[in-house]
């Protein structure tokens, strides 16, 4: 005979939902330059945060393809006066810009523990004030490159919307790394159109390529905050792809750029010494997507932290390439 039990049928325990991998808050700036900006009154330091003059790598970024240009195509006189031009040209476009994207992107900043700390995000800097910093800014940028000519002015002030309209991006599209790329890299047609005229096949070979370039790192950036870009709404391609399809889209375009610098020192008539330049150039990149695991924040941090240097090598090549032939 079976006797009914009273007991309590047994009821496995709930697992709690795992927590959200963790995407650590983003570190002082180190170096010089933040350093400088660490000792100006607290007052103006926000400012000067939201122009990024203590982290100088996008900065480096900007200039290092129009000085690849410049390395090309000019001789020693204009080089030397253009590249100066170019690099202030560069940090006042480039602070402009991340004034703007500041403004545009302080929900989803603070969203983001690795960009919660910036002024706007964090409130220690008034939106107001930060787009008329970045208007300011943004408008003495090209005015720079009046030193050169009235043309320059033109063609650095075409620019500007390039870089207004890239915050939305990422809004619209997983794909705002072709558009950083384009917009970042404009010192390379600048460049061209002031000395020659006009692009021509190794202009457009040169900026395919640093496209290229450009892609890849800012993929490799916006692997830092996968997780959390998927939390706030934030599109990118370490977002749409997922971890092993990242990597093989960043050796892809990295593979891009090596095949396009190739062929642009061909059609440059770039000498035998380009040739060992743009292997190392090969190896770091390749370094690069061997070291940038997507799903190590703190790798890929330090991958694109290499990427001045990887622009130092690729104008050191092409400075190499054009032994004999600078006059």
């Amino acid at each position: 005979m079976t006797v009914a039990s009273n007991a309590p049928a047994h009821v496995p325990a709930q697992v709690p939902p795992p927590d959200p991998p963790h995407v650590p808050a983003q570190g002082p700036a180190r170096g010089p330059a933040a350093r400088l900006v660490g000792r100006a009154p607290a007052g103006v330091r926000p400012y000067l945060e939201s122009l990024r003059l203590d982290r100088p790598v996008g900065s480096w970024l900007l200039v290092v393809p129009g000085w690849i240009a410049l390395a090309a195509i000019a001789g020693p006189r204009d080089g030397v006066l253009l590249g100066l031009l170019l690099l202030v040209y560069g940090v006042l476009s480039r602070g402009a810009a991340c004034g703007l994207n500041d403004v545009l992107d302080a929900r989803f900043d603070a969203q983001v523990p690795r960009t919660a700390g910036r002024p706007v995000a964090s409130g220690r800097l008034a939106p107001g004030r930060a787009l008329a910093l970045c208007v300011v800014v943004g408008a003495a940028a090209p005015l720079v490159m009046g030193f050169w000519s009235v043309e320059a002015v033109v063609w650095a002030a075409a620019g500007a919307p390039l870089a207004a309209v890239y915050p939305y991006m990422k809004r619209v599209t997983h794909w705002p790394h072709v558009w950083l790329g384009i917009t970042i890299n404009w010192t390379v047609p600048l460049v061209y159109v002031l000395l020659t005229g006009g692009l021509g096949l190794g202009g457009v070979l040169l900026y395919g390529a640093v496209i290229c370039w450009a892609v890849g790192t800012d993929v490799i950036y916006a692997c830092q905050d996968r997780e959390a870009d998927v939390r706030a709404g934030v599109r990118s391609a370490a977002v749409l792809l997922g971890l092993r399809r990242t990597r093989v889209l960043v050796g892809g375009v990295y593979a891009a750029c090596v095949v396009l610098l190739a062929w642009f020192g061909v059609v440059a008539g770039l000498g035998p010494l380009y040739w060992p330049g743009l292997c190392v150039v090969a190896g770091q990149l390749g370094w690069q997507v061997w070291r940038a695991d997507p799903a190590d924040v703190g790798a890929c941090g330090r991958a694109f932290a290499t990427n001045p240097l990887c622009g130092v090598l690729i104008l050191v090549a092409v400075l190499a390439g054009r032994v004999g032939t600078l006059g």
